[in-house]
């Protein structure tokens, strides 16, 4: 990611800039041994010069920093802007001592003749602090917006994914609730006419959870309830419903329609008849919800094409680290969910 002027000009932090310059100005002389018990005017001259040496220091390899990130980043560049950098600052320290060490030959300023290599060194170790501050800052600052970039991205990927996943959801009830329909009119049109206005009635009070990623379990039973006096119509006492859940557990959370599916897939795929009853039990047991069904399959062209587990399955892998379980023996059928929290 290049550094445009906004990410430059975001990181332009006059805190680190003034604390570095005073922090300089005042600890070269010291380390040069500038300082005295008698405050002078030679006092005065060398901070001053300390001050002018480290603001055009400051500065000047801050700039060279800026334009080698926006010109030559890291992470596209990391040889080049290395070499660059180096050779940069070098020539640019080499440049501004000798200016400073002209200037002192003229008019004294610091003591320069006194030291001149503790000099070169002590600029040199200036220029590389200054140099690592910045690179050090704009490393970590690069590495937190391409962070937060990762984590935006990732979160509009599930969301957009999760989105999806619930528009499957109203086509599917739709098309299931369309063959029951059907098999109605042509057994009951009565009951037929009765069903299309309760159905009318269940998708009116499913409207408003188009929007949301979870609702209470609550509100889950209550459809579930719904959705199963529409089906008793046609199947009678030959359907049963147990819900064995206490109503402590109501204001916890679920995937909308998550139970709805699973009573439908139960209905859809079992056999359901005098002789053979369909019975589905919901209750709670550690931590999750458990659907269970008395297993009596439908012939094979009834077979499942999986949408609805898979569908439950994707949208709980967004909402919770714990996953769907789906277990089977030769009499049952069952599917447990994890109560979500808030």
């Amino acid at each position: 990611m290049s550094v445009n002027k906004p990410f430059v000009k975001k990181y332009e932090n006059k805190v680190i800039a003034i604390i570095g310059v005073i922090a300089i100005t005042f600890g070269a002389p010291f380390i040069f041994q500038e300082y005295s018990c008698v405050f002078s005017r030679q006092t005065i001259f060398g901070i001053l010069g300390s001050l002018s040496t480290t603001l055009i220091m400051w500065f000047g390899v801050k700039s060279i920093v800026i334009f080698l990130w926006r010109k030559f980043p890291w992470e596209t560049n990391p040889v080049k802007h290395l070499i660059l950098e180096v050779l940069s600052i070098l020539f640019y320290t080499a440049l501004v001592g000798s200016i400073f060490f002209i200037v002192n030959e003229i008019y004294p300023i610091e003591s320069f003749e006194e030291d001149m290599r503790l000099s070169i060194f002590f600029t040199l170790m200036i220029t590389f602090f200054i140099t690592s501050i910045y690179e050090g800052y704009f490393f970590f600052m690069n590495w937190k917006e391409s962070r937060i970039l990762s984590e935006k991205l990732a979160k509009e990927n599930i969301q957009s994914q999760y989105e999806t996943l619930k528009s499957q959801i109203n086509p599917h009830f739709l098309f299931n609730n369309l063959n029951t329909l059907s098999a109605l009119i042509e057994e009951n049109p009565k009951l037929a006419v009765d069903y299309v206005q309760k159905t009318a009635d269940y998708y009116r009070s499913i409207l408003n959870l188009k929007d949301k990623e979870v609702i209470t379990l609550g509100e889950e039973l209550d459809l579930i309830n719904t959705f199963f006096n529409l089906q008793h119509n046609r199947y009678g006492d030959n359907l049963k419903m147990i819900v064995d859940i206490d109503s402590t557990f109501y204001s916890t959370y679920v995937a909308p329609l998550s139970l709805q599916m699973l009573l439908e897939n139960a209905i859809k795929h079992n056999i359901i008849s005098k002789d053979k009853p369909l019975t589905v039990k919901v209750s709670v047991s550690d931590g999750c919800i458990i659907v269970t069904n008395n297993l009596q399959r439908r012939d094979m062209e009834q077979l499942s094409n999986g949408f609805g587990l898979k569908n439950i399955t994707d949208r709980y892998s967004y909402l919770s680290s714990r996953k769907v379980e789906i277990s089977e023996n030769d009499s049952y059928f069952t599917v447990s969910i994890p109560i979500l929290t808030m």
